[in-house]
C-alpha cells in the first residue's frame, strides 16, 4: 500500500512540474513573440519618422534594442523547453538507454557548467547594471539586465522539469 502512495505522488509532482514548465514556456512564448513585435514596431516607428519628420525621438532605438534583448532571450527559453536549441551535434533519440542517458546527463551538465556561472554571478552584475542608466530613456540598466538571471532561472526549470522525467520537450499544440 505504501509503495503504491510513493508511485502516486512521484507522478502527481511529474504532472505538476510539467503543468507548470508548459505554463512557463506559453508565457515566455507570448513575451518573445510580444517583445519582437513590439520591436518591429518601434523599428518602423523609426523609418517613417526619419523620412516622414526628419527627426526620430532618442527614446525609440534604445527601446527597439532592448525588446530584441529580451525577445532573443524569452526565445532562447522557449527553444530549450522545446528541444530545438541550437546544437552542434543532435542527440541521440534511437538506441540504447545507456547512449541516450549519457547524453542528456552530458546536455544537463553543459547546461549547468555554462549557465550556472551566469546565474550565480548575476546578483553583482545587476547591483552594478542598477548605478547605470540608459541613454535615451535614462532607466536603471537593471530593469533591461534583470532578464538574463530571469531567463536563465527558467531554463534552469525545464531542465530541472527534464531531469524528473516531466515532459518537457516539445509541448503539445
Amino acid at each position: 500500500y505504501k509503495p503504491l502512495i510513493k508511485i502516486v505522488r512521484e507522478v502527481i509532482m511529474r504532472r505538476v512540474i510539467a503543468s507548470i514548465s508548459h505554463g512557463i514556456d506559453k508565457i515566455c512564448r507570448s513575451a518573445a513573440v510580444g517583445f519582437l513585435s513590439l520591436m518591429l514596431l518601434l523599428v518602423l516607428f523609426q523609418v517613417l519618422a526619419r523620412y516622414l519628420f526628419q527627426s526620430v525621438p532618442v527614446w525609440t532605438e534604445e527601446a527597439a534594442r532592448y525588446c530584441m534583448i529580451w525577445g532573443g532571450l524569452f526565445g532562447a527559453t522557449v527553444a530549450f523547453h522545446g528541444d530545438t536549441d541550437p546544437r552542434l551535434i543532435q542527440p541521440p533519440r534511437h538506441g540504447s538507454r545507456a547512449w541516450i542517458v549519457a547524453a542528456t546527463w552530458l546536455r544537463v551538465v553543459t547546461v549547468v557548467v555554462f549557465m550556472g556561472p551566469v546565474l550565480y554571478h548575476s546578483d553583482r552584475f545587476l547591483v552594478r547594471s542598477w548605478y547605470r542608466a540608459s541613454e535615451g530613456m535614462e532607466l536603471p540598466m537593471a530593469f533591461i539586465t534583470v532578464t538574463v538571471p530571469l531567463t536563465i532561472g527558467i531554463i534552469f526549470f525545464h531542465l530541472f522539469a527534464r531531469i524528473l522525467g516531466a515532459d518537457s520537450g516539445p509541448a503539445k499544440q
